[in-house]
């Protein structure tokens, strides 16, 4: 089982998979990146993943991605964590949701689980 992860600093998305197909599965909220380590370490209990992929952009913020990694891997040391670049994910789900003609109230709602969800479907493409 995989989870892809893809960083907020209020809102965080989650996805799934179990072979070769990445699902959104669900959105966090959180005020710290603690708490956000928290609840993911709750969620990776319940879904049991073995493989954590953490999208992360270069730039300024590559630090806060690199802390958060560093976090969760001292939670979870038999978990393995990989980083993945995502830049334009964000975008990427926007427009998915447009093709699918998703409503304006409910894509705020669903972007960051569906971005979560192509940053682990592109590291599951590359293997």
């Amino acid at each position: 089982m995989y989870l892809g992860i893809d960083l907020g600093r209020k809102k965080t998305g989650l996805a799934i998979s179990e072979g070769t197909f990445a699902s959104p599965y669900k959105i966090i909220t959180h005020k710290s990146i603690r708490e956000a380590i928290e609840r993911i370490v709750k969620e990776l209990e319940t879904i049991k993943a073995e493989t954590v992929i953490i999208g992360y952009t270069e730039g300024k913020n590559k630090k806060y991605f690199e802390n958060f990694k560093d976090l969760l891997q001292a939670n979870l040391p038999k978990i393995k964590i990989v980083m993945w670049e995502e830049t334009l994910t964000t975008r990427q789900a926007r427009q998915t949701m447009v093709k699918l003609h998703i409503p304006q109230r409910k894509k705020a709602k669903k972007e960051d689980a569906i971005a979560a969800s192509i940053i682990l479907q592109e590291y599951l493409d590359s293997k």
